[in-house]
């Protein structure tokens, strides 16, 4: 699936935001609580890895991938992506079709953006702030934006609690959403 022109031209910013994502989920963090501070300890953790020199040999490239690729799978809920992707169409779907189709959109979503996110040059990430809904206490967003060549990238992140966890599951990325990005390319599909 090809992705739009405007969504193309964050690709960078969306490797490094799936990637950022994930570190946490390897990272011990006693203390990090907060949706930002969960955020912040997964792109921070993600920023070292790029920045390793040991990994950036590259016979160590696919290693260090697949480092990327675990945290992505453990921070991520691809399955709320999946579901809130398809919309309503998602309610037609057998459990077995539902397992398939959060399968392949995790790859899709991973393999367009796996070689994006090794491509990083020392952007810097700028943590704004963090809004819990008050209403579901369960869902937030993180304020966050990648400063580049002088120029302000704004990404949101919108999460969702589970346990002491916040796990993603969509990416706003100046102003367009990952998951509507998606939903309306699988409308479009579904209508054919």
């Amino acid at each position: 699936m090809e992705m739009r022109p405007m969504f193309r031209k964050t690709a960078t910013v969306m490797l490094i935001t799936i990637t950022a994502i994930d570190l946490s989920a390897g990272i011990p963090c006693a203390k990090a609580t907060t949706p930002l501070e969960q955020v912040k300890g997964t792109v921070e953790g993600i920023l070292a890895l790029m920045r390793d020199e040991a990994l950036s040999d590259p016979l160590r490239r696919e290693e260090r991938r697949a480092m990327i690729m675990s945290r992505i799978d453990a921070r991520f809920n691809f399955k709320e992506m999946s579901r809130r992707s398809l919309a309503k169409a998602w309610k037609g779907l057998s459990n077995e079709e539902k397992e398939l189709f959060v399968k392949l959109f995790s790859e899709l979503l991973k393999n367009n953006y796996s070689g994006r996110i090794e491509s990083y040059s020392d952007e810097i990430m700028e943590y704004a702030k963090e809004v819990i809904n008050q209403n579901k206490k369960t869902r937030a967003k993180v304020y966050t934006n990648i400063l580049k060549n002088g120029s302000e990238i704004p990404i949101n992140y919108v999460l969702m609690k589970k346990g002491e966890e916040w796990f993603v599951y969509d990416v706003d990325i100046e102003g367009v959403s990952l998951v509507r990005n998606y939903r309306s390319e699988f409308k479009r599909i579904l209508s054919k």
